[in-house]
């Protein structure tokens, strides 16, 4: 597939970024693009830009006939020096803020990715979309767990590989790669059914981990 190969260059290019030690998993940021690929968002909020992984791989995966709009938070001096460098001239295109509280309330996403620290999740509310998809981007289980408080009528899956780190990761190659934690806010039809697929898959993925 396509997204696949996207993911694959656009890891390896990250990989090898000053920073990378904190970058997503290749099998999270093709996660993320197959979910984008899928529902297409019209809007989408990265909170916790870092060096650019995953906002860089949106905005070179999907620039024909699909064009999201990405914003992104992020406070950290070195990622914000390192953004326009590595994303280049596509970084005209991310609307970059220093927190949640910045954005104005009329900006509603359909889609966030959480992939930093953020102090003030409940404010995630004012700018979501009825049907928005949250990503959780790593461990993070304090976060995962206020959001679900949060959203207490959603639906949650775990989305894991039973696929261990390739040569070329800056991790350990004896180690599985990261996953992504998913909640559907307010589910339809459409969303309720990719996520039975994804429990399914989470469930193989879990059993094949345990023969790995």
């Amino acid at each position: 597939m396509i997204i696949n190969k996207i993911a694959s260059k656009q890891y390896r290019k990250f990989s090898s970024a000053e920073g990378s030690q904190y970058i997503c998993s290749e099998y999270a940021l093709s996660r993320v693009l197959k979910i984008i690929k899928i529902f297409r968002p019209e809007r989408i909020l990265e909170v916790g830009l870092g060096i650019g992984t995953i906002s860089d791989s949106i905005l070179k995966a999907f620039s024909n006939n699909y064009y999201p709009e990405v914003y992104g938070t992020e406070r950290n001096d070195f990622c914000l020096n390192q953004l326009p460098k590595n994303i280049g001239k596509d970084f005209k295109k991310l609307k970059v803020y220093h927190s949640m509280q910045e954005i104005p309330e009329d900006i509603c996403f359909d889609l966030i990715i959480i992939d930093g620290k953020e102090s003030d999740l409940k404010s995630l509310q004012k700018n979501l979309k009825n049907n928005a998809i949250i990503i959780i981007e790593g461990d993070r289980k304090d976060q995962t767990q206020l959001l679900k408080n949060i959203f207490s009528g959603s639906k949650f899956v775990h989305s894991i590989t039973s696929k261990k780190n390739n040569s070329y990761s800056n991790r350990s190659s004896d180690h599985f790669q990261g996953g992504l934690k998913i909640i559907f806010v307010n589910p339809n039809l459409k969303q309720n059914l990719y996520w039975v697929i994804l429990k399914i898959s989470a469930k193989i993925h879990f059993q094949f981990r345990k023969l790995v």
